[in-house]
């Protein structure tokens, strides 16, 4: 199931969108879609989430539009405090049973997602990332994406969480433009391409990062389909952990829980450790503990 549809699912319950307050409500998947960040309070999460599911329900066919409309309460006409009122309120506008109009929801959920993902402008073909321990802590993430559009800019993003400072330096493949934190907890960067790249085109960049302090884990969430990500670990010889936590497709809650379960991974006689995930899922979580 994709993570979206547990986020959207999950929401539509009770008030949906008009839940208080509303930023719990929201899953991963549901956040990114609609932008919402840490610093979202109540009402501007609300505003968020209501104006893109109402710009992507607009592109529905009417009775879909209509299902999806009451199914999360976007218009005045639907703010029943009870999923099953809406769908009775669904039912009678169409004139249909209430089975047909709870397979109508579904079937206007999944369209919606995939209108979202068709909009996605990019999507990485290959990431490969070294993190090395043996100094100053330094990653250097090499990408390959390919354009789903005509693009002159792409904006990447890290999770910042128990780190002060990121620094970033381009190393190549586009010039920084702007580097703003988007939340507590996220830096993004936009970088200018060379050239337009033009949809169906690869290109590849390369990014330094300087964590400081560096967080005893790195993970890859995607929010863009991602087909290969390779991670490398260079530890300190004299301070190699016995084992590392694999984090393979895991909710980014659960990155740092010590109840989830976790397989171990065996560090080499060098201090190195390599793994590779293939066909991530975006908006869940993918790398290694330490």
């Amino acid at each position: 199931m994709h993570p979206l549809t547990t986020d959207l699912r999950a929401l539509r319950r009770g008030r949906a969108v008009h839940t208080t307050p509303l930023p719990p409500r929201l899953g991963p998947a549901l956040r990114a879609l609609c932008a919402v960040t840490d610093a979202d309070d109540d009402v501007s999460a609300r505003t968020k989430v209501i104006a893109r599911l109402t710009e992507l329900a607009d592109q529905l066919p009417d009775d879909l539009r209509l299902c999806f409309t009451a199914a999360f309460a976007l218009t005045e006409r639907t703010r029943q405090p009870f999923y099953s009122d809406r769908l009775v309120w669904a039912g009678t506008e169409l004139r249909r049973e209430s089975r047909t109009i709870r397979r109508r929801v579904d079937e206007s959920i999944t369209t919606v997602i995939q209108l979202a993902r068709a909009r996605q402008s990019w999507h990485t073909e290959q990431l490969h990332a070294v993190v090395s321990l043996a100094g100053a802590p330094e990653v250097l993430e090499s990408r390959r994406v390919v354009a789903d559009t005509d693009l002159t800019e792409i904006t990447l993003g890290w999770s910042t969480s128990g780190v002060e400072d990121l620094a970033i330096t381009v190393v190549h493949g586009g010039t920084l433009v702007d580097l703003a934190r988007k939340s507590r907890n996220r830096v993004a960067a936009t970088l200018r391409l060379p050239t337009t790249l033009r949809a169906g085109q690869p290109h590849s960049i390369a990014v330094r990062l300087r964590p400081n302090p560096m967080h005893p884990l790195y993970v890859c969430t995607p929010h863009t389909p991602c087909a290969t990500f390779t991670l490398r670990v260079i530890f300190p010889p004299t301070a190699t952990p016995p084992h590392a936590l694999l984090l393979d497709g895991v909710p980014p809650s659960e990155v740092e829980d010590d109840i989830a379960p976790h397989l171990p991974l065996s560090i080499d006689a060098a201090g190195h450790l390599t793994t590779t995930f293939t066909n991530l899922t975006p908006h869940l979580s993918y790398g290694i503990r330490w």
